[in-house]
């Protein structure tokens, strides 16, 4: 008998004549073609020709030259990489390089479904089923799905954070051939370390922190445009909202005199036939003009179906897609009212999810064209729907005319059940407990782990940099630059990025609270944002290249004292906007020479309402220092046309020591409404004499806010010369320092509870506090110590000891009380009652044996310690103890 040698490896070849059931198998070629009519699974003939266009039949394999049968085969010797993986330095699991018996008999059954297919449909497309891994093993695509939930709040929930996430974190790349198949589908765990992978990589991560997350996702293979497979970006806008903190503007208020009677106005006598003429044509033309749109846009439409290259339907290309209202979604599902008025759920919805560069976009979008087939971590699904468009496509997974699946029933919740009225639901029930069916084992793919360190860093270098259609996206890590830069935006006025227009800048953790820089370049101008923190309130810098211009400086009124809200800076004025001041006042207007030469002040003030007192009815309060003048207008009152003028032109200073002599021909009224109260010499004295001590303290204001604004230019100037970057007190990567000086603190404590535990009790300490000299006590105080340490001693014994005697007696009296009872009512209780009793009645005796054990222990322990304290205080060199006070201390304790 010949000798047998099995290898491992070694594909067994048949002996047996190929061309023996040539017959038998044409019979059931066409056996099963005439039943495809019947059924209505693809219609092959036309499946595919409308988009196809006039290719020939030979373009519609997906490899030129090689059978439809051989493409996408499942190798069925399972072959394993066990000498090579096992001992290696990557450190694989051992599913990882192995096959469990439930693996092989989901390639088996997927092989077997993937023959069906091919030769029932030569035409379609192959199917991604099964690819080598990074130990080059044969993989279910359904079992590379990797669920996992992560920590970090951009990962729990958000869509849109956990697609730009993956798309940062990993650096796409095309496939090597996009026009056939993948050649690997490497893990999730492996991709995370690698940070480099092709679209089936990038979807299958995708999908797994999104299912982690509790979103349906799943992963779509089918064909895409040309710039999503090669991830080419410059055709398309910048897709963001640009986020732009602008400084609020203060617009004055714009007082509006009151007026109780207003004159009608003038007809209109002029002819409006010319502007209504050009309205009636204005309006035909821009409906002619949306017609013209409507009629391209369908040319359009009917364009992109059409072929644009000979590989424009072959390039394979894999993105995610995620199914609100999906049976076995988590979410809360949608519902809307029918027409009956009855509750019914809505249909599943779609939205595609492109893994390479993070973009969400509804299934109608034109960078997709086919769907061949899709795959959660449950079960495969094939498309046999007839589309022109991914629009068109259904999306309940349920129905089996849309959708083939490849794991019949799985999972529970996709199960359909028709019953009819005579069967009894409880069997039904039973049968499907009892059922027996293939399913999709767990994932043989490590629990995906992403550290602290690589989440911040989030880029693979570092930094990212994204040329879109007319602007230049720049991003970075966290700390990566030393001025704390994130982001850098560049929008150009030309789509080639030639001709920039404004910059935007974003930072983080940055010591000067800034988050934002604007510069636009056609004015050279820039605008620096900041957040609440800062000590003097900055909201906002607006200035230009040339520093002699005008800079606007914008604060947080309220933090600020002053309530400052705003400062215009100018070579030769200085204009402040408050808000929200007590004393009404909202603008001040500060004009002074080149030396800092005060030469006019004016304020302006709100109206003061009936409630507010002590406030004066000032409207504008005008300073001309070099005229010497005062000039005070004050707000409408009520019917009143003008606003009433009070100019003082100052007297000259009064010497030392004497009054200021008010002189009347030096004041000029004017009155608005006749009727109005004449003002008295005095009140004008008074109102004159605030008027210049206000004056004088406006000089020291102008002084020391002329000050404060220097003292932010060079404090911004220095900022941005040295820029200073901060970090949380418990930041584990950065705060290192912090870290040594709380683990210093900790040993020392440990050492100090350490050298304390060590040491004997000092039970005279808190007896000496009183005393200043505690190294030299005289005898009496050194008694008055001893006799008091002893003292609280005894009470605390003789105290706890009363506690536990009072104790025992309570015990005693109601165990008494309760056994009487009993005794008297013992024939009156039912078995319950009186096995309750019993046991109450026997709890307490045991309490009261404790109780007394403990009564006898403290009572012995309580001398013990007596004596030991006793004779520590009489060896302590601190007290200063006589014999003659020791004898009568002892005669009087023992009488």
């Amino acid at each position: 008998m010949p000798r047998v040698i099995f290898q491992k490896y070694k594909k067994w070849t048949s002996t047996l004549d190929p061309d023996r059931h040539k017959a038998k198998f044409k019979e059931i070629d066409e056996l099963r073609q005439s039943q495809t009519t019947e059924t209505e699974f693809w219609d092959e003939e036309g499946y595919y020709e409308e988009e196809m266009g006039e290719y020939e039949e030979s373009e519609f394999s997906l490899s030129e030259g090689e059978p439809s049968l051989n493409i996408g085969k499942i190798d069925l010797s399972f072959p394993e990489t066990i000498e090579e993986f096992e001992d290696s330095q990557q450190c694989y699991p051992p599913s990882y390089y192995t096959l469990s018996p439930k693996e092989r008999l989901l390639l088996l059954y997927a092989e077997n479904f993937r023959k069906q297919l091919v030769l029932s449909h030569p035409k379609r497309r192959a199917m991604v089923l099964a690819l080598p891994n990074e130990c080059r093993v044969q993989k279910f695509v359904c079992t590379t799905i990797r669920p996992t939930a992560f920590i970090y709040p951009e990962l729990i929930s958000n869509v849109e954070e956990i697609a730009k996430f993956v798309a940062d974190f990993v650096q796409y790349e095309p496939l090597e051939d996009p026009i056939n198949l993948p050649t690997r589908l490497i893990s999730p765990d492996t991709l995370l370390r690698r940070r480099k992978g092709n679209s089936y990589e990038m979807a299958t991560l995708l999908v797994s922190i999104l299912a982690g997350a509790g979103h349906p996702a799943l992963v779509v293979s089918g064909v895409a445009r040309e710039e999503i497979v090669v991830n080419d970006q410059l055709a398309i806008p910048y897709p963001y909202p640009i986020v732009e903190v602008e400084a609020e503007e203060v617009i004055p208020p714009v007082e509006k005199p009151g007026q109780k009677y207003k004159l009608r106005g003038l007809p209109d006598l002029e002819s409006h036939l010319v502007e209504d003429m050009a309205e009636v044509h204005r309006l035909k033309a821009a409906e002619e003009k949306q017609i013209q749109d409507e009629i391209i846009r369908k040319k359009m439409e009917e364009l992109e179906l059409l072929a644009v290259d000979r590989h424009h339907y072959r390039r394979s290309h894999a993105w995610v897609v995620i199914i609100n209202n999906a049976p076995w979604s988590v979410k809360p599902k949608t519902t809307y009212t029918d027409v009956n008025g009855d509750v019914v759920e809505s249909p599943p919805t779609a939205l595609f999810i492109e893994p390479s560069t993070g973009f969400i976009c509804e299934t109608g979008c034109k960078q997709y064209i086919l769907i061949d087939s899709i795959w959660n971590q449950h079960n495969y699904y094939v498309n046999k729907q007839k589309h022109q468009r991914v629009g068109e496509l259904r999306w309940d997974l349920r129905d089996t005319n849309d959708w083939e699946h490849m794991l019949p029933g799985e999972p529970p919740e996709m199960r359909v059940y028709k019953m009819s009225s005579d069967e009894n639901i409880t069997d039904e029930d039973r049968d499907i407990d009892e059922e027996k069916h293939l399913d999709c084992i767990c994932c043989w793919v490590d629990r995906l782990h992403i550290g602290l360190a690589d989440f911040e860093q989030r880029f693979p270098s570092s930094e990212k940099v994204i040329q879109y259609k007319g602007a230049i996206e720049e991003r970075f890590a966290p700390y990566s630059q030393r001025d704390g830069k994130v982001k850098q935006l560049i929008v150009y006025n030309n789509d080639e990025c030639t001709d920039p227009k404004v910059q935007y800048q974003y930072f983080e953790n940055r010591a000067d609270f800034m988050r934002h820089v604007k510069y636009t370049f056609a004015t050279d101008q820039f605008e620096e944002i900041f957040i609440k923190g800062r000590n003097d309130s900055l909201k906002s810098l607006q200035y230009f290249g040339d520093s002699s211009l005008t800079r606007n400086v914008y604060f947080y009124s309220g933090s600020r004292i002053d309530s400052l809200d705003l400062m215009v800076v100018k070579p030769e004025s200085l204009v402040l906007h408050y808000k929200g001041r007590c004393d009404k006042c909202w603008y001040k207007e500060f004009e002074f020479t080149a030396e800092n030469v005060l030469k006019k002040v004016t304020e302006k003030f709100y109206k003061a309402s009936a409630h507010d007192v002590g406030t004066s009815d000032i409207a504008t309060r005008i300073f001309l220092f070099q005229q010497n003048k005062i000039i005070l207008k004050f707000h409408y009152t009520f019917g009143a046309l003008t606003a009433t003028t009070v100019e003082f032109t100052k007297p000259p200073r009064a010497d030392y020591g004497k009054e200021l002599v008010y002189n009347e021909k030096l004041t000029k009224i004017y009155k608005a409404n006749p009727l109005d109260p004449t003002r008295t010499n005095l009140e004008l004295y008074k109102l004159l004499r605030e008027q210049l001590l206000y004056e004088d303290q406006l000089r020291k204001n102008f002084e020391k806010i002329y000050e404060d604004i220097n003292n932010i230019f060079d404090l911004r100037k220095s900022e941005k010369m040295d820029p200073k970057l901060k970090f949380r007190i418990f930041d584990p990567l950065r705060n290192g320092a912090a870290r040594a000086i709380r683990m210093r603190q900790f040993e020392e404590e440990e050492e100090l509870k350490k050298e304390i535990a060590s040491k004997p009790a000092d039970f005279l300490a808190p007896y000496l506090v009183p005393y200043k000299l505690q190294e030299e006590l005289t005898p009496e105080q050194s008694l008055n110590a001893y006799n008091s340490c002893l003292n609280d001693l005894k009470t605390r014994f003789v105290s706890l000891l009363n506690n536990l005697q009072r104790h025992y007696e309570d015990l005693t009296s109601e165990s008494k009380s309760l056994n009487r009872f009993l005794n008297k009512f013992e024939n009156q209780f039912d078995n319950y009652d009186y096995k309750r009793l019993v046991q109450q009645s026997k709890d307490l005796e045991l309490n009261k044996r404790m109780v007394q054990q403990r009564l006898t222990l403290t009572h012995e322990e309580s001398q013990k310690k007596y004596e030991q304290v006793k004779a520590s205080l009489l060896k302590d060199t601190r007290l200063n103890l006589r014999k003659e006070d020791l004898v009568r201390r002892s005669s009087e304790t023992s009488k």
